[in-house]
């Protein structure tokens, strides 16, 4: 029997109480990740260091930094009923690193926690974050992991899913170092949705997908 505490795709319910067994505190002004995990308020969730742009480096305690080809998220979120835009909803992505391993969850990262943030969307209802491009895990497709919340406070679950990422980019990012490849979309586990992605793998790349809650 699996456990559950070593799969990498639960959200962020089981990401940060996780977190607080591992004692990966060291947050700012005396808040601790129990705080952050009641949801209650909003200060202590941006004290946290989880609410970020930037995912390439691990928050709190940890230390690490995650390498590879740069990759800058942009997601929209809007209404599925109305097409308008969702001010302030909150999006929790996470992604494998470039050796197809999470951090939390993968062997020798179980004290990192880089690859995974929350950000709130702008008037516009984007969210934008820094990251590198994702390796292949356990025979998935190169993907992004996204749930999204009403608010930075909001503990109601509205959407969640997996943002795969196209075959003609992540063939080129497979053929640099580091990389793991090749890659076989035939043996592999690839979700329905589809992020666009533009870019190189010298001056970086962009992912962009609207969703639609």
């Amino acid at each position: 029997m699996i456990e559950l505490e070593t799969l990498p795709d639960h959200g962020l319910a089981r990401d940060f109480p996780l977190v607080r067994r591992r004692r990966m505190t060291g947050l700012a002004g005396g808040t601790t990740v129990a705080a952050v995990a009641s949801g209650r308020q909003m200060t202590p969730l941006v004290r946290s260091g989880i609410v970020r742009g930037d995912l390439r480096r691990s928050f709190g305690t940890a230390t690490g930094v995650a390498r590879g080809v740069p990759l800058d998220i942009r997601l929209r979120l809007t209404s599925a009923n109305s097409g308008r835009p969702l001010t302030g909803y909150a999006v929790y992505l996470w992604h494998c690193d470039r050796d197809g391993n999470y951090s939390l969850y993968g062997e020798g990262l179980e004290r990192e926690n880089y690859l995974r943030g929350v950000q709130a969307a702008d008037t516009a209802g984007w969210v934008r974050f820094s990251s590198i491009f994702p390796g292949a895990h356990q025979g998935r497709w190169p993907h992004l992991n996204i749930e999204v919340y009403p608010s930075l406070t909001g503990r109601d679950l509205l959407h969640r899913s997996r943002l795969a990422l196209p075959g003609d980019a992540a063939e080129k990012v497979f053929a640099t170092d580091g990389y793991r490849g090749p890659l076989d979309p035939a043996t592999m586990r690839m979700p329905l949705e589809m992020a666009c992605v533009t870019g190189d793998v010298r001056r970086g790349m962009v992912a962009t997908r609207t969703l639609g809650i």
